[in-house]
């Protein structure tokens, strides 16, 4: 029977020439591209809005100076973006019709659109043939910045800065009264796997839309799965593209083994992108605010997955994430003490994280790659007014789970989320030396060894066999 692939980039990752990807020159040329790359991204979500409004309107809505002598190549740009979306449009329906809709299809048709849906969400989301003449040049700013005036954000959001359970908290009251009902996609066949999607209102009051996962089994399940819900880092578009590289080097390395693993968006990644945005970019163009609201939000979100993969009959759920989703991990961890105990995870696995998020905006390399440190200095943030808000933008200075139960991964040289920050909050919550890893690189070199190595996903296997072993010792003793 037929069943999804792993994509050849994946293979060539984790081939010897994949080496290239964890040396300190590919670091180099990485970082320098990200501008272009985000640019080209920035370029499509403004086509998004602005199809059939002439190239005028366009570069308004991309947030470009005036180029009249672009205007005719970009007249064919967006007549062929518009073709793409077309197809895209088309495609979406039909697989919504079989994977939500109740069509009724056989396995080998579900792979089928799986596949011409994830080929067709690629060309839509980065086109970077169509609109890549427009990034070469810096003609295209990589975000459309819509930062908050310091004032009023620190007048809109004192309630929560004096209490910041108003934010992250999930009240039990709350949680019985109004826990959003969880749904179920079908299913397709991937290598070794049973893929499907949960989607859920999401339990911020800060956001409108629907909390979306996509889960990983065995293919042959016999018994309850322990379990890791696991956050990509920020700007990554899940499985809108065909290589999603947390789906290969975790979901489709444990699931096989006898582990459920669920991958979700954040909020405005992936399939919750908004309308004339690209994947996360809301989180950088608002920011401050736009950190913590992802922060708590996604936090909520993960509460109730943890719970679901509870009812599930998970005997443990542990709780990980890469760069922005490290940061996520830290805030369950310090956060989930407010929330009714079904929520609360067992273990933790934060990556390639920060911990001191006030001053990751004032340092980080990122800050200064996409100019988000002049839409700050613009808007009026200083670093003081910045850390007015560490009481909702970094993790808290201790953890709900005892310090044994956290394991983390960091690089030595990571100046994308500074690594001596994250060293300072482990160091508060107490987590001992054995549980914490350092690898001797940069940012992009922790997710290249995270495709590489196989450390941290022999770390998740045996802890969570440790705690599950736990769990059914003390059940049988009681």
């Amino acid at each position: 029977m037929d069943h999804l692939e792993t994509p050849a980039v994946h293979r060539m990752m984790t081939s010897p020439a994949g080496r290239l990807f964890t040396s300190r020159v590919f670091e180099t040329i990485k970082m320098r591209s990200l501008p272009r790359e985000f640019a080209v991204v920035r370029a499509r979500a403004a086509a998004d809005v602005a199809l059939g409004e002439g190239p005028e309107a366009y570069l308004r809505e991309v947030g470009a100076p005036p180029a009249p002598h672009l205007h005719d190549r970009i007249e064919r740009a967006l007549a062929q973006y518009a073709q793409v979306r077309e197809e895209y449009d088309e495609t979406m329906a039909r697989w919504d019709s079989v994977f939500w809709g109740g069509y009724e299809s056989l396995p080998d048709e579900r792979v089928a659109i799986e596949r011409d849906r994830r080929e067709i969400s690629q060309e839509r989301a980065k086109p970077s043939d169509i609109f890549g003449f427009l990034a070469k040049d810096h003609l295209v700013p990589p975000v459309k910045f819509q930062t908050p005036d310091p004032d009023d954000a620190l007048t809109r959001w004192h309630h929560e800065l004096a209490e910041p359970e108003r934010l992250y908290a999930f009240a039990e009251s709350r949680a019985s009264e109004e826990f959003p009902r969880v749904e179920r996609s079908a299913t397709v066949r991937g290598p070794g796997t049973v893929e499907f999607l949960l989607r859920f209102t999401s339990p911020s009051p800060h956001l409108s839309d629907k909390a979306t996962a996509r889960v990983y089994e065995p293919a042959d399940v016999d018994g309850d799965l322990p379990t890791i819900i696991f956050h990509s880092g920020w700007g990554m578009f899940d499985d809108q593209l065909v290589y999603w590289p947390e789906e290969e080097y975790l979901a489709r390395t444990l699931a096989p083994a006898g582990y459920r693993v669920i991958l979700p968006d954040a909020p405005w990644h992936g399939r919750r992108e908004p309308l004339g945005h690209y994947s996360g970019e809301p989180y950088i163009a608002r920011a401050p605010v736009g950190l913590f609201t992802l922060y708590s939000a996604a936090a909520l979100e993960t509460g109730v997955l943890v719970d679901w993969a509870r009812t599930e009959g998970a005997p443990v759920v542990g709780v990980g994430g890469v760069s922005l989703g490290g940061t996520i991990t830290l805030h369950v961890g310090g956060r989930c003490g407010d929330w009714p105990e079904s929520m609360r995870p067992d273990l933790l696995f934060p990556v390639g994280m920060p911990g001191a998020i006030d001053q990751t905006l004032l340092s980080g390399d990122l800050t200064t790659l996409l100019d988000i440190d002049k839409s700050l200095d613009a808007a009026g943030w200083t670093g003081e007014k910045l850390h007015e808000l560490a009481p909702l933008l970094n993790p808290p200075k201790t953890s709900h789970l005892a310090p044994d139960h956290v394991f983390s991964f960091i690089g030595s040289r990571d100046e994308m989320a500074p690594t001596r920050t994250a060293q300072i909050l482990l160091d508060e919550w107490g987590v001992p030396q054995q549980n914490r890893h350092e690898w001797d690189c940069g940012h992009f070199g922790v997710v290249a060894n995270l495709i590489r190595r196989d450390e941290f996903q022999q770390t998740v296997a045996r802890e969570l066999d440790r705690a599950t072993h736990d769990v059914q010792t003390k059940t049988v003793s009681t």
